[in-house]
């Protein structure tokens, strides 16, 4: 059977040929061309198998290191225990790339989650709190030649406490990796492109009006950190070809989008209702002027009720474009050949799924 041509759309919504082994473009939400139900996905959603995936991250048995991290006497212990099994349960066989080795295989699962726990910090200062100082002085960590002043007095004193336990509990991990010298500016770098996106979110807080579709898919997609999780493996994987590097980051470029716009779809309910308003689903809503910034502000003050917004937001269709473009993403990278020996980039695409699945069946337990 011949292979079918893959395309795009253009703005009418027709196909258009694209080359083979062409970059994914990023899906322009400036019109409903595609729509999709959840159901079209392909993924086993249903009410038992997402009530076991569940019970499998509450039955989680944190490492005796991670737990005496998490469960410490500030912001870390006053966190639901569920979030950091739920972060320790998919770095594990779900999410690591194949290449870690088994001897290497703890340490690995161990050090993706205490990244995971840092910018989780770091995201909480920033979009929660608001606090910019403390922000900026511990996301030092992650760029060359200065280092936090963990003990600064006009900063949160918990945040600083349990971040720098975090931080130093990740070193220790990673600056003894086999691979460590030959991938560690790669994942300061994704760090540094983490913390931006980050930045972004806690100003897009303040300032509705900061938010817009194009930035808010370009620095969101940043936050999400697929590349520091994988890069970690990779410090880990002494058999990974480096030939097959470039390659590899393309292929995660395009799944870290589906990762964000899987996030989206799954939490931008709930981020209503606690007046979180940078989902991309909710900015595109804005431009769009199904809603506007007196909306937002009604909101707030409590004159308006977050169903009013999600369901003006949802007769637009914005959520189901949103699938389909889950859906053509993923069937994209399926259909590429993107020539690793050392990675296989179906397996990856998995992995994603595997992904969605987990979100769905664990939003609003942790």
């Amino acid at each position: 059977m011949a292979q079918e041509t893959p395309h795009t759309q253009n703005r009418g919504g027709d196909p258009e040929p694209i080359a083979e082994g062409a970059t994914i473009q990023v899906p322009a939400m400036t019109s409903i061309e595609r729509q999709a139900e959840m159901s079209d996905l392909g993924l086993d959603l249903d009410e038992a198998t997402q009530a076991e995936r569940l019970e499998r991250v509450r039955e989680t048995e944190l490492s005796d290191e991670m737990r005496e991290i998490v469960q410490d006497d500030g912001v870390l212990g006053d966190r639901d225990l569920l979030l950091w099994k739920w972060i320790y349960h998919i770095f594990g066989e779900p999410l690591t790339l194949e290449t870690v080795s088994e001897e290497h295989f703890q340490e690995a699962r161990e050090a993706a989650s205490l990244v995971a726990i840092y910018i989780t910090l770091i995201d909480d200062i920033g979009e929660k709190l608001g606090d910019r100082e403390t922000f900026w002085e511990l996301s030092k960590a992650a760029y060359p030649g200065v280092e936090p002043d963990w003990e600064r007095e006009d900063i949160n004193r918990d945040y600083a406490i349990s971040t720098k336990r975090v931080w130093e509990a990740l070193m220790n991990r990673i600056e003894n990796a086999p691979r460590s010298e030959e991938f560690m500016e790669p994942l300061m770098f994704s760090l540094r492109q983490s913390i931006q996106g980050m930045d972004y979110a806690r100003l897009s807080a303040d300032y509705a009006s900061f938010m817009n579709p194009e930035e808010t898919w370009y620095f969101e997609t940043q936050a999400i950190g697929l590349y520091l999780f994988w890069n970690v493996d990779l410090m880990f994987s002494p058999e990974f070809d480096h030939d097959d590097y470039q390659a590899f980051r393309r292929v995660a470029f395009e799944l870290q989008h589906m990762w964000r716009l899987g996030n989206w779809i799954i939490t931008w309910h709930r981020e209503v209702f606690e007046r979180d308003y940078s989902a991309g689903i909710i900015v595109e809503a804005l431009h769009q002027g199904i809603i506007d910034e007196s909306d937002l502000d009604a909101l707030d003050e409590g004159e308006l009720e977050p169903e009013e917004v999600i369901e003006k937001v949802e007769s637009a269709g914005f959520v189901e474009q949103f699938i389909w473009n889950w859906k053509q993403r993923r069937d994209r990278v399926r259909s590429q050949d993107f020539g690793m020996s050392s990675l296989d980039s179906t397996e990856m695409v998995s992995k994603m799924e595997w992904l969605m699945q987990s979100h769905f069946a664990t939003e609003g337990h942790r």
